[in-house]
């Protein structure tokens, strides 16, 4: 659910992985792909970051016609007129979304915008492609909203690998001496009989390792 006048439920911390592809600066038609609610995340506060904040956040992930892919940055889960997000689905829908109670923002998965990208620097130095402004699209530039069904939504992270489980050690048996038994005639001499071993060199096989995406 993701309703600005309720707490809004959804998977872990914010973000998909996206890997190191970047959206070119500049306008792009895009249609919605998913919508990404975390509740209860601590983070230090703008104004000082030695204080800790708790807050609702959520995202929008958006996919373009060349099939990359674009989030766009948190924002609060606040209803409020000036905040982020109400700003924002305001320049995307046209007009202020419906905040009593009966309207989902997660309605817009599925419905194409125009965003504006601009890319940008981390306070760590890694260049990022950021989505700076959203409108819907024009009548005209309706047919280039690609299909959100050609879009597969990132999964985070694979599950680490389990430890290799070691083989337990077989005790070692000794062999058991047996007692001669002397023959009581010597038997008559058997015609040697020649074995013929045929072995048949298997196929070997190469093992190949894909790099995992990022």
């Amino acid at each position: 659910m993701a309703i600005l006048t309720a707490s809004s439920t959804d998977g872990p911390r914010t973000g998909w992985p996206l890997g190191d592809s970047l959206v070119q600066p500049g306008q792009h038609v895009a249609v919605c792909i998913d919508v990404k609610d975390s509740l209860g995340i601590e983070r230090p506060t703008f104004d000082d970051p030695t204080v800790m904040e708790t807050v609702d956040l959520t995202r929008f992930l958006f996919g373009l016609p060349d099939g990359s892919m674009i989030q766009t940055g948190e924002m609060k889960i606040s209803g409020h007129e000036k905040s982020n997000l109400v700003k924002f689905l305001t320049g995307w829908l046209g007009k202020p979304p419906r905040m009593d109670g009966s309207w989902d923002y997660r309605e817009m998965t599925g419905v194409g915008a125009m965003l504006n990208v601009a890319h940008r620097v981390s306070r760590k130095g890694r260049t990022y492609a950021d989505c700076q402004g959203i409108a819907g699209v024009m009548d005209q530039l309706a047919a280039q909203v690609p299909n959100v069904a050609q879009f597969a939504v990132p999964e985070g992270a694979p599950p680490a690998t389990e430890p290799q489980v070691q083989p337990v050690a077989q005790p070692v048996v000794q062999p058991v001496a047996q007692p001669v038994v002397q023959p009581a005639a010597p038997a008559a001499p058997t015609p040697p009989t020649t074995t013929t071993t045929t072995t048949t060199q298997g196929n070997m096989f190469t093992p190949v390792t894909s790099n995992p995406d990022f």
